[in-house]
């Protein structure tokens, strides 16, 4: 299966990561939400991210943060194939190597004392989905604990074979192991429990794709979008499969609809090169004017919007700006739990934006007084007000 790049440094990326572990860089999509990514920072949590803070903002991050909806192409590995394919990128050709990435000292500890902790309450079945969760997100990092991960939920279902949360578990890690035999019937175990998880159904017709059975792979996520026609991904995962099908009119239809639906820039321009691909245009081109995009912005909310979308943590998750007068608004993000930050890592993250937003101003002179919210997409909810 191709390999993913960081765009920015070029190393390999890890499966399902969302930053890359070289430079910190965002990269393109998984983002679905597990159901065993439901990851509620308690004390314990909140214990982590103290940990965490030697390692990086990147880590934990990676680790610790919710798991979003994969809000489009580049989660699901039938999406970066289809776009390697499609736009001629050869993802699959560089050869670009990495050494494996380190989890710090401190999480590994803390690691091995939860599988401790766990093994010393054989019935508890909680503790040790918290510890296939946590090694499942380490993996992401290092996929030495990908094994650990799957011994845990395993050790739920043989007490509860029907335990939602470890199947889905279970079968992610499965999928990014690229073993598509073993994560299927797993998928289809955790669908039977919960038939609307439209990012389960999606990651099993992904699953089909890759084991050789295409047609079951479009009806599959064709039942997607006839539950949920808003959902991205499915929409993007079914036009690349019917490219793979030769049927690139299809593939275009559905690319139309997921660049009506993607809100993030990244996205957009993925399905945007796809499209000038399989139009004969080169990627890259400038997409044709499309009506509902954003408006004029000033030099300097333009440079604020450049600034913040560059953020290696928080820019990945940016879901849009919302100006409300020359130098004041709110940026909306999408699962970022930035009330969970430990006061040190949330006055280092604010400060840095602060500062940001100083840079734009000196450069372009704005009336009125800065003010910017962070807010959380789904709620609306301020999370931090940044005022320099």
């Amino acid at each position: 299966m191709p390999a993913r790049f960081c765009p920015q440094c070029g190393a390999k990326a890890i499966a399902r990561a969302r930053f890359c572990s070289e430079c910190g860089a965002p990269l393109a999509g998984d983002d679905s939400p597990p159901a065993t990514a439901r990851w509620h920072v308690t004390s314990v949590g909140t214990l982590i991210l103290v940990l965490f803070l030697g390692a990086g903002l990147a880590i934990w991050t990676v680790i610790l943060s919710p798991g979003g909806a994969r809000p489009g192409p580049g989660g699901p590995a039938a999406s970066r194939a289809g776009m390697a394919a499609a736009a001629g990128q050869g993802a699959g050709d560089k050869t670009a190597a990495t050494a494996k990435p380190e989890l710090p000292a401190e999480v590994k500890t803390f690691i091995a004392d939860l599988a401790a902790k766990a093994k010393a309450k054989p019935n508890d079945l909680d503790e040790w989905l918290k510890l296939g969760q946590v090694n499942a997100r380490a993996a992401q990092l290092d996929p030495a604990y990908q094994a650990d991960a799957l011994a845990a939920f395993e050790h739920v279902l043989a007490i509860d074979p029907k335990n939602a949360d470890a199947l889905r578990g279970q079968a992610n890690v499965h999928y990014d192991r690229e073993d598509h035999q073993k994560a299927i019937p797993v998928y289809e175990r955790y669908i039977a429990l919960r038939p609307d998880d439209a990012s389960a159904r999606t990651d099993l017709g992904t699953m089909y794709l890759y084991s050789g059975q295409p047609a079951r792979a479009i009806s599959t996520y064709e039942e997607v979008i006839k539950q949920n026609p808003s959902f991205l991904q499915a929409h993007y995962n079914l036009a690349v499969t019917y490219h793979g099908q030769g049927n690139d009119q299809g593939a275009l239809a559905e690319l139309g609809i997921a660049r009506g639906l993607a809100t993030e820039d990244t996205v957009k321009k993925q399905i945007d090169d796809m499209i000038a691909s399989l139009k004969g245009s080169p990627p890259g081109a400038p997409p044709p004017p499309v009506a509902g995009r954003d408006g004029p912005r000033s030099p300097f909310q333009g440079a604020v919007e450049e600034a913040f979308r560059a953020h290696p943590i928080m820019g990945g998750r940016i879901v849009r700006f919302e100006w409300t007068a020359p130098a004041s608004g709110r940026v909306l993000v999408r699962e970022f739990p930035m009330e969970a930050m430990p006061s040190e890592v949330r006055d280092k993250f604010t400060a840095r934006l602060e500062g940001q937003l100083r840079d734009a101003r000196n450069a372009h002179p704005v009336d009125g007084a800065v003010r910017v919210d962070i807010a959380d997409a789904g709620s609306g909810k301020v999370m931090a007000t940044l005022a320099p």
